[in-house]
C-alpha cells in the first residue's frame, strides 16, 4: 500500500539528523535521487542548472531556481518568494519552456517524490498501484494529478 508521509519524516529517512528545511539557494543537502524523476540537487548543482539552462522565458534566477531534475532532463523549479511554489520545466520545450506551476510547495514536492518512490518500488514487484497513487496525489493537493507532468500508467 502507498501512503503519504510527513516531509519531516521523509527528510529524516533520507538525510538522518537533518530536519527538512525551507529550501533556498545555498541549502546544505547533498544531491539525492529520491525517485527516478525526482533528483534533489545540492546547492552547486542547483546553481549550475539555474544559470546554465537555456530557458530565457522561464526567468530562472530571478523568479525561479532549479532545485531538482528528472532523469530525463526536465527540471523542478522553486519560486524565489516566500511561498516556495513548485513548478515543472519541460526540457523538450527548449528555449520556449515556461514554468508549469503544480500548486504545491517544497514540502509537498518531497511528499510527491516519496510517493513516486513507493510507486516505483511497488511496480518493480509487479503491483499496479497507479490509481491509488493518483488518489493520494489529490489528497496532497487537489488538481495535482491533472497537472503532474508524467504518466503513471
Amino acid at each position: 500500500m502507498l501512503a503519504l508521509q510527513a516531509p519531516v519524516a521523509i527528510a529524516e529517512r533520507l538525510w538522518p539528523g537533518t530536519a527538512w528545511p525551507a529550501l533556498m539557494p545555498g541549502h546544505g543537502l547533498p544531491t539525492t535521487e529520491i525517485a527516478g524523476d525526482f533528483v534533489l540537487l545540492d546547492h552547486l548543482g542547483a546553481a549550475e542548472e539555474t544559470w546554465g539552462r537555456d530557458a530565457p522565458l522561464a526567468n530562472l534566477g530571478q523568479d525561479w531556481w532549479v532545485f531538482a531534475c528528472s532523469g530525463t532532463g526536465d527540471a523542478w523549479l522553486l519560486s524565489r518568494d516566500q511561498q516556495q511554489t513548485v513548478a515543472f520545466l519541460d526540457h523538450a520545450a527548449g528555449p520556449d519552456a515556461l514554468p508549469q506551476p503544480l500548486g504545491i510547495d517544497a514540502g509537498q514536492w518531497l511528499q510527491l517524490a516519496d510517493l513516486m518512490a513507493q510507486l516505483e518500488a511497488a511496480q518493480d514487484q509487479g503491483l499496479e498501484l497507479a490509481p491509488q497513487a493518483l488518489a493520494l496525489m489529490e489528497q496532497l493537493a487537489p488538481g495535482l494529478s491533472a497537472h503532474y507532468p508524467y504518466s503513471l500508467f
